[in-house]
């Protein structure tokens, strides 16, 4: 993957920053996109709702989240095996907005600092800490409704509190601990050293060049972890490459090519892309990836729900007509997106029975709750009949729940 044209010599740095600039508006753009009325992507606090592209999942769907957590482990098990540390150096948020910051890293290492320069590195800093801890608030809060209630000066406490912290952590992350990050406290670079094998995509520099080396240390200077990627592989370096665009030019002046590059496994080795870690990972990636979507197509599926049980605040008894007379707490949910009028039937399994009231209607996402009175007659003996209690919607969509009639000891 070497070049001995002083012409291609910056070919990883611009692909890199147009990545992550592309990701950095992806984020910031996603949650102004709306699919079938809704976010696409958002879970909502309040009704405890998550919104997927167009779906809709409630909280008692929330396995699929779970196999689509399993699946994204499986997926980046993969891609780290291959690509190594593709993640960090490409799509990393530490990586990308510091990239979006590095005028102030550029211009707090000059010998002679520039004050308007400097005072507009740090405004970058604190707009891009502002902009991206609120696009964070958006995947919970609409941004439709944030900036309504940023201009009303009505946030509310949750919403305020919120970006505050997250603007001030970004920011001081951003400011002052940037690269450290990487170096010192992210988990996935100390689970480097087993989870790349032989065979794995890194940033290697060509020791069997080493005599060509000038010893510039250029390499050095750009690291943002601040390592020297001539001391070999190190849980530090996060394959950004800004060490091989450095050194390429150099060594283009003297007709040779790089020393530093991407290498799939040690400088020389032969890339091996199938190979029984990849082929197995990659078979769990397709049967979770797989499973999600099955999971997710079903779970979608249902737009009424009802509970039912009998009501404890509610005493069986007789009614003058001599019908026998039981009372039930009822919880609708609606998951589409139209109002249903639904329509509410007791079938006992001896007898009639009518309830009150037999007509609800429930608004798309609300949770309502109805105190059903039925009556019946006919039941036969014995203390209780069992009965089948449905809610029949406008499409013919029914729920159906079991509840008890109880049969009263005395008139």
């Amino acid at each position: 993957m070497t070049t001995t044209s002083a012409a291609t010599t910056r070919r990883i740095g611009p692909w890199r920053r147009w990545a992550g600039i592309a990701q950095a508006a992806i984020f910031l753009g996603l949650p102004f996109v709306t699919l079938r009325g809704e976010s696409a992507l958002r879970f909502d606090v309040g009704s405890l709702r998550l919104h997927v592209l167009g779906a809709t999942l409630w909280m008692d769907e929330f396995f699929v989240v779970l196999l689509a957590t399993l699946a994204f482990a499986f997926v980046f098990l993969l891609v780290t095996f291959v690509w190594g540390r593709i993640w960090c150096g490409w799509s990393c948020p530490q990586t990308i907005l510091g990239d979006l910051t590095q005028a102030l890293a550029a211009e707090r290492a000059r010998k002679r600092r520039r004050p308007a320069r400097l005072a507009l590195a740090w405004g970058t800093v604190a707009l891009v800490s502002a902009v991206f801890s609120a696009a964070t608030l958006w995947y919970f809060v609409t941004p439709g409704e944030f900036f309504a209630r940023l201009l009303a000066l009505d946030l509310g406490p949750v919403v305020a509190w919120s970006w505050a912290v997250l603007g001030v952590t970004l920011f001081l992350d951003l400011a002052f601990v940037r690269g450290r990050f990487c170096a010192t406290a992210c988990p996935y670079a100390k689970l480097q050293g087993v989870l790349f094998d032989r065979a794995t995509l890194i940033v290697a520099y060509d020791e069997r060049r080493d005599a060509e080396c000038i010893d510039c240390l250029a390499c050095v200077r750009v690291c943002p972890t601040g390592i020297d990627i001539r001391d070999g592989l190190q849980a530090e370096c996060i394959a950004c490459a800004q060490c091989v665009d450095a050194c390429a030019p150099i060594l283009a002046r003297f007709g040779r090519p790089t020393l530093v590059d991407y290498f799939f496994g040690a400088p020389g080795d032969r890339p091996r892309l199938l190979r029984p870690v990849v082929l197995a990972l990659g078979a769990a990636s397709i049967l979770a990836v797989g499973g999600t979507v099955a999971a997710a197509a079903h779970a979608g599926r249902a737009s009424l729900d009802m509970t039912a049980a009998f009501s404890s605040r509610f005493v069986p008894r007789l009614g003058p007509d001599g019908r026998v007379v039981n009372a039930y707490d009822v919880a609708l949910e609606n998951r589409g997106r139209e109002t249903l009028t639904l329509s509410l039937a007791l079938a006992p399994v001896r007898g009639q029975a009518t309830v009150s009231p037999d007509r609800v209607e429930v608004a798309p996402g609300e949770h309502r709750r109805v105190f059903l009175v039925a009556s019946a007659s006919g039941l036969g003996p014995g203390p209780v009949v069992q009965a089948l209690l449905t809610a029949t919607g406008p499409g013919g969509d029914t729920v159906r729940a079991q509840v008890p009639i109880f049969l009263p000891r005395t008139p």
